[in-house]
């Protein structure tokens, strides 16, 4: 059995880095955005009716959870604008452990751990290598949205793991986060590209776009059932690997450079974020 979960885990890391490949390739990610809402709204809609509601201590969370994921979708396709997959999608990802870590040492006053201590050390140089140049230039105009990314992931992660705590059915805060989220998403979408006849005028692209939505539900819902089976740590751990499946979903099908010190530096991001998690 729990071999089978930690494929489940890796097949879940492989979906996510798919889903970010599919919004990095599309012409109009925003409108992307908007097609991926809609399998998010459907089942928030089903768990907010089925399930009891969050306990009232858990509402600001749920507020606030709501303002970062729409940030991170902003800044995300803003970063996939002009950088290469295998290089932003490992900065934006291998950021949010990081940040995570070190919020819960400077507020929380957690211990540093010498393993903990080591992935924050690996992160960095991996990081610093994928997002700087000679003279601490950027390394393309994307990076600082990749920066700005990985700050939102690793904030709603924090918001998320408290509001959850505080909702007596974290499945429940999960929904409404969901739900919450995505019908605004969807409605600047709609707004801001012509409403229903531009939004749905091609039903081969609509298809593709809530594909890509179901990708990242069924990502997600793989890690939370392997929750039920391994410790929380050790999936978190295996979920990073999705950064290398991005750099290789980069060279396979976007024709993008596979250098020693890309190769490197995203090794360097992953197994740094693993002893984080661990």
């Amino acid at each position: 059995m729990a071999t089978f979960v930690v494929l489940l885990v890796l097949l879940s890391a492989l979906l996510h880095a798919s889903w970010n490949a599919f919004l990095h390739l599309s012409g109009d990610r925003l409108w992307l955005l908007g097609m991926m809402s809609i399998p998010y709204i459907v089942v928030g809609a089903i768990g907010v009716v089925v399930l009891p509601a969050p306990l009232p201590a858990s509402w600001p969370y749920i507020a606030a959870s709501v303002v970062l994921e729409f940030a991170y979708c902003i800044t995300l396709i803003r970063a996939y604008r002009s950088g290469d997959f295998g290089q932003i999608y490992p900065i934006a990802r291998g950021l949010s452990p990081m940040l995570v870590f070190i919020g819960a040492l400077v507020f929380a006053h957690e211990a540093l751990k010498p393993l903990a201590a080591t992935g924050v050390a690996l992160v960095s140089v991996g990081i610093m290598s994928l997002a700087f140049r000679r003279g601490m230039r950027f390394s393309g105009e994307s990076v600082p949205y990749a920066l700005l990314t990985g700050f939102f992931i690793a904030s709603y992660s924090v918001v998320d793991g408290l509001g959850a705590r505080l909702a007596g059915n974290s499945l429940s805060y999960i929904m409404w986060v969901y739900l919450l989220w995505n019908i605004p998403q969807f409605v600047m979408v709609w707004q801001l590209r012509g409403g229903r006849q531009q939004l749905f005028a091609s039903k081969a692209a609509v298809a593709k776009g809530m594909l890509a939505g179901l990708i990242a539900l069924t990502a997600y819902c793989l890690v939370i059932e392997a929750f039920r089976y391994l410790p929380l740590a050790t999936v978190s751990a295996l979920r990073e690997l999705s950064s290398i499946f991005a750099v290789l979903i980069g060279w396979l099908f976007m024709k993008e450079k596979l250098t020693a010190r890309r190769v490197i530096a995203c090794a360097l991001v992953t197994g740094g974020a693993v002893l984080i998690r661990l």
